[in-house]
């Protein structure tokens, strides 16, 4: 009932959005008139009459082809228009052609053109996200050159992650056919000439390392407010073997940023080789930890219960498949519910976080529900996907690991009225906007790798 059936645009509106058209570039508009509907630009066309000439300088013949006209013959769009199995290498020597027009020939690309569309596509971030498609040495040789040059990626911080142990994955294979399943759970094959596989290794280390830094000054930006001391236990069981290397990265992600203590576990729990300190030695720890036996969740919590450790925050990577149960000093078997509660209880309230590899999204998990239904407070729970692990839901951990704070709601609006009335209004909203800029991750990616995902 508020929406007017009718309405005009007035002429302030009009010169504005003439103002906006008359900046858009020659390739974005090819963009639009490849790959997005005309209608909508025929129905802005009626409300604000735009001249093909002045408002579309870079492209005038753009709005004619939105009301139908075809593009001139020898332009991008037209001859994109035609593209072939055969002619696709040709036409990527004449046109700049973006890759997302480009991705249902991938496998007919060659090196040369594989090689041109890393020089000439505007973001990295396209680039990285197809590198199964696009990889070959040229190719990374280009991406290197072109972070030399000063070049930002702005992926999300777990599609980097997962970029990162792609290029250590080719780079330690001994093989000449490497297979890797990203987070789509696309298996891509590499082979290998033996040939050039000194130029391939090569190539692959100088890349791993331009993004291991990348990944390594990201990491530092990271600030949790999970309340110290902090235990991460991870499910090391047979019911993880899809998810034991996302798992692991989660795990030792977390520990590296927390200084958290970890520990994995199947029906005993057991110590990593090492404590993850960098992004190095976090894949180093998912590449080789396996998983195996029973699941007795309640073993990655004995220890702290029979020392008496003071542990504030404890967060359990798990597929909730709980199916055996630990035994406690005193001789006692015990689940993990009873024996966190006995925690609680008898050592410390601790709060508790389930990441959670589950059948499907919507799913709350046997354990969590358990927590649930008793009412425990502070037991919260985020969910990944047990058939398909997907790194990039990092970023939305990370965010909700942010806002768990080591105060309640109370205490930090208590916190928050002493600084209004301390300090003006101006001061307190800039604090407040460096500490979420602060904590936050670069989350732009690229519109047609978005989509596609």
């Amino acid at each position: 009932k508020l929406t007017t059936s009718t309405g005009s645009a007035s002429g302030a509106v009009a010169r504005h959005i003439q103002r906006w058209t008359r900046t858009l570039t020659q390739q974005e508009l090819e963009y639009f008139a490849l790959h997005m509907p005309t209608e909508p630009w025929k129905k802005l066309a009626d409300i604000v009459h735009f001249n093909p000439n002045k408002d579309f300088p870079a492209l005038p013949w753009f709005l004619p082809f939105c009301f139908g006209t075809p593009a001139p013959t020898e332009t991008m769009v037209s001859r994109c228009r035609e593209l072939t199995n055969e002619n696709i290498n040709t036409l990527i020597k004449e046109f700049k052609i973006p890759y997302s027009h480009l991705k249902q020939y991938k496998d007919h690309l060659n090196d040369e053109s594989k090689a041109r569309i890393a020089s000439y596509e505007a973001k990295l971030d396209t680039i990285l996200w197809y590198y199964e498609d696009l990889q070959c040495t040229d190719v990374d040789d280009i991406i290197s050159e072109r972070l030399k040059n000063g070049e930002q990626i702005t992926l999300p911080y777990g599609k980097l992650m997962e970029r990162v142990l792609l290029l250590r994955t080719l780079r330690d294979s001994t093989t000449q056919t490497t297979v890797f399943e990203d987070s789509r759970r696309r298996r891509t094959q590499i082979t290998r000439n033996v040939d050039d596989q000194h130029s391939v290794q090569s190539s692959k280390c100088k890349l791993y390392s331009d993004l291991l830094l990348i990944a390594e000054a990201q990491l530092e930006k990271i600030k949790l407010s999970l309340e110290s001391p902090v235990a991460v236990m991870g499910d090391a069981s047979g019911s993880m073997q899809v998810a034991i290397r996302t798992a692991t990265i989660l795990s030792s992600l977390l520990t590296a940023v927390c200084s958290a203590k970890l520990n994995f576990f199947n029906t005993e729990m057991f110590l990593p080789t090492f404590t993850p300190k960098t992004i190095e030695d976090v894949l180093t720890l998912a590449l080789t930890t396996t998983a195996g036996g029973g699941t007795a969740n309640a073993a990655g919590l004995v220890s702290y219960y029979d020392n008496k450790d003071v542990i504030k925050t404890f967060v359990m990577v798990t597929d909730e498949e709980e199916n055996a149960d630990a035994r406690i000093a005193d001789g006692t078997s015990t689940r993990f519910f009873d024996l966190f509660m006995k925690y609680r209880t008898e050592i410390y309230p601790a709060k508790l976080v389930f990441i959670s590899f589950l059948s499907h999204q919507h799913a709350r998990g046997q354990m969590y529900s358990e927590f649930q239904s008793a009412n425990v407070p502070d037991v919260i729970q985020f969910v990944f996907s047990g058939h398909r692990p997907d790194l990039t839901k990092l970023d939305n951990l990370l965010g909700l690991l942010s806002t768990v704070s080591s105060d309640s709601f109370d205490d930090q609006v208590g916190k928050l009225q002493n600084e209004f009335q301390q300090k003006d209004v101006e001061s307190v909203m800039m604090h407040l906007l460096n500490k979420q800029k602060e904590n936050s991750l670069p989350m732009e990616a690229e519109m047609t790798a978005i989509a596609s995902n």
